[in-house]
């Protein structure tokens, strides 16, 4: 009786990410959804190996043997690398050796003692610098203490005791490994081997990179419920809990195109079942672009065919033609930590029962009140955020003063608060509300009941005071519009502490996001309970149902809510990133002199939420995306393309009112890509593309 047959029950049925007849309509859909859930499993962290001794040992065959010891947060991880004759630099193979092999059998350093074991060897000879690690499962413990069991299973049944494995460990340490290689500056391109468990984890650190890679693995091809479930020749840590949930062997393989890849088998392997590897890999080959895939069925036993290995390599790392380096317009990223906060907090939620106004979204405000230095309600977007605010303020049958160029929802928030609007045109020398146009707007309103400032693009204007001063000069509420600048402040005082009322959008493009929601802060007590009690329908309370006000459902859910909470935390980190990409696009843009930036005030820190240039004097917008599409570039969205009195639902009203220096923004400006995980080769190819396009 196999384990399935005797405790199936308690176990979900695999889900193949790899159709076994149709290819799925979505291929590269289909394989990112297993590679999310190997990352979501695996749970790494990102760790840079720092070498703590290295030592040269004597030259053997021609080649340069050294002798490393590296350290980071999890511990220490010993190596060997080889380095083959002549100069640099030279393409390179990450090592994972199977269970039962010494760092000395697979470098050559000493006779090999199963065939093909000595693979690093080979492959030095064939011309590649080789990595080889030292798994370090046989360290850790006396042998005595372990009472015959195998240390590995030891260490992986400690390991899930804290919600991770020896798997992923393992795939961790490759993962820093291959980074280690691809910064050293004699190496040119790099390739993954495993064998056995090494193919295991080889495979898990190419679907855990960001970056493709050509894969070999040898003697580690079928289903799981065949090699672990049925044949019971694996140790359960040759993959990861629970992956059968998501995805069997032959889909992770799958999962890897279209990275290069070989898999060798023996049809005398004693620990595959012939038939089960070969339809695992008429799966895989299935699923890849004919030649991408090979699947080697050889005349061996549980070792490696070295020749077939070195000739795969070979292939796969010659010099490829210089590829440009695509650019998006965002992205939204959560890493598998964040994620698996998410999840756990959900997950809360869902066995609670409390999917709304619940103890995740309490702890948001918690949160969001320390991190803005106000009080906070979670509300369901930035746009009730600021309805909340005007009906807070009480604007119905009054006037709102907003700038001529911010978001549709700015004045439409006023709108639907029963206000009638009216426009502001820019600043000169910034991007905030003109001090002169907003004075010249009140004295033209009488009833006027409040002036919403709008913090374009994360930036905070010198002229906010002046702004400040004249509302209070006249007794009329400043509701700020923060959408865009959580976390930026002014003098050292953040963004939505300035008014009586502030909005701030947690929308995905956002830089703290919690998919769909908002948060509103508010000077006094007394305003942020109205507000709480508006988002509830005007409720007296959530357990009441009783109304005293006139609100609506702009509640956030608990489910947005863990997403907001576990984003909102890492705020310190996001604002830094993007500070860093900012700071670097100031240094690269300097050689673009057709190019400008708005004057921003140096005593402003700004979150990036956009990061604007200004193009020359009759310069076509559209034609230079156009071009930098081309380029492999793409623009983020404006702010804005199109001022609030062209829109077609203001047009007719304002349809002879004009607002200069908000159109001529509206027209000059771009916003150049920055988001998280952007790196260094990404804005480099936006500031060529645009010198390119504008030379």
């Amino acid at each position: 009786m196999t384990p399935i047959e005797r405790f199936g029950h308690l176990g979900r049925s695999p889900v193949q990410a790899v159709d076994q007849g149709d290819q799925p309509a979505d291929q590269a859909a289909a394989d990112a959804r297993v590679r999310r859930a190997v990352a979501r499993l695996a749970a790494v962290r990102e760790r840079t190996l720092r070498v703590r001794t290295a030592r040269a040992g004597d030259p053997r065959a021609g080649h340069r043997v050294d002798h490393y010891v590296f350290e980071h947060d999890g511990g220490e991880l010993r190596a060997v690398m080889l380095t083959p004759a002549g100069p640099p630099p030279w393409p390179a193979v990450l090592v994972c050796p199977g269970r039962n092999a010494t760092l000395e059998r697979v470098t050559g350093l000493a006779p090999p003692d199963h065939p093909g074991r000595d693979v690093a060897a080979h492959l030095t000879a064939a011309g590649f610098r080789t990595l080889t690690l030292d798994h370090g499962l046989d360290r850790w413990a006396d042998p005595a203490a372990l009472g015959g069991r195998d240390s590995g299973d030891v260490l992986d049944a400690t390991l899930r005791l804290h919600g991770g494995s020896l798997l992923a460990a393992l795939a961790e340490d490759a993962l820093a490994a291959l980074g280690w290689l691809d910064a050293d500056p004699d190496v040119d391109g790099v390739g993954l081997f495993g064998h056995s468990m090494g193919a295991a984890v080889a495979l898990h650190a190419a679907l855990l990179r960001d970056e493709p890679v050509p894969l070999c693995a040898a003697s580690h091809l079928g289903t799981y419920q065949t090699m672990i479930g049925e044949l019971l020749a694996w140790n359960q840590y040759v993959a990861l809990p629970s992956i059968l949930r998501h995805a069997d062997l032959p889909d992770l393989y799958a999962a890897l195109s279209p990275a290069p890849l070989q898999i060798q088998y023996g049809t005398s392997d004693a620990r595959l079942d012939p038939a089960d590897a070969a339809a695992a890999g008429e799966r895989i080959t299935r699923h890849y672009e004919p030649g991408r895939a090979e699947v080697l069925r050889l005349p061996m036993g549980h070792g490696t065919d070295l020749a077939e290995a070195a000739g795969f390599f070979t292939r796969t790392l010659a010099k490829p033609a210089a590829a440009e380096v695509a650019v998006p317009a965002a992205r939204v990223f959560f890493d598998v930590r964040a994620r698996l906060d998410v999840l756990d907090l959900v997950d809360d939620a869902l066995a609670t029962g409390s999917l709304t106004l619940g103890p995740t979204g309490a702890r948001l405000e918690e949160l969001a009140s320390r991190e803005i230095g106000r009080g906070t309600a979670a509300v369901s977007s930035g746009s009730s955020a600021l309805e909340i605010a005007l009906r807070i303020v009480g604007v119905a049958g009054r006037t709102v003063l907003v700038p001529a160029n911010t978001f549709f929802a700015t004045a439409a928030s006023a709108v639907r608060a029963g206000a009638a609007v009216d426009f502001v045109d820019l600043e000169p020398d910034g991007l905030g509300m003109d001090p002169e146009g907003l004075r010249a707007a009140l004295a033209a309103h009488e009833d006027v009941a409040a002036v919403v400032p709008v913090h374009l693009a994360g930036a905070l204007p010198d002229s906010l005071a002046d702004v400040l001063a004249l509302c209070a000069e006249r007794g009329v509420a400043v509701v700020e519009d923060a959408a865009h600048a959580l976390g930026s402040s002014l003098g050292g005082r953040r963004a939505g502490t300035f008014g009586r009322l502030a909005a701030f959008s947690l929308y995905p493009t956002k830089v703290i996001t919690s998919g769909e929601g908002g948060l509103l802060s508010a000077l006094g007590q007394d305003d942020l309970d109205r507000a709480r009690r508006l988002r509830d329908h005007g409720k007296r309370s959530f357990e009441e149902n009783l109304h005293g006000d006139l609100g609506s459902n702009w509640r956030m859910s608990e489910l947005h809510a863990a997403v907001g909470l576990t984003h909102l935390a890492r705020l310190d980190e996001v604002l830094a990133e993007r500070r860093a990409l900012a700071a670097r696009y100031d240094e690269g843009l300097a050689g673009v002199p057709a190019l400008t930036r708005p004057a921003l005030s140096p005593r402003c820190s700004t979150n990036h939420y956009k990061y604007l240039a200004l193009l020359p004097e009759g310069t076509g917008r559209e034609a230079l995306k156009r071009r930098l599409r081309a380029a492999g570039v793409r623009l983020a969205g404006e702010v804005y393309d199109v001022p609030l009195h062209r829109q077609p639902y203001f047009a007719g009203r304002f349809r002879d009112r004009s607002f200069p220096r908000a159109e001529a923004f509206a027209a000059r400006h771009i916003c150049l890509p920055i988001f998280p995980g952007m790196t260094a080769a990404q804005q480099d190819r936006v500031v060529q593309a645009l010198r390119d396009a504008l030379s």
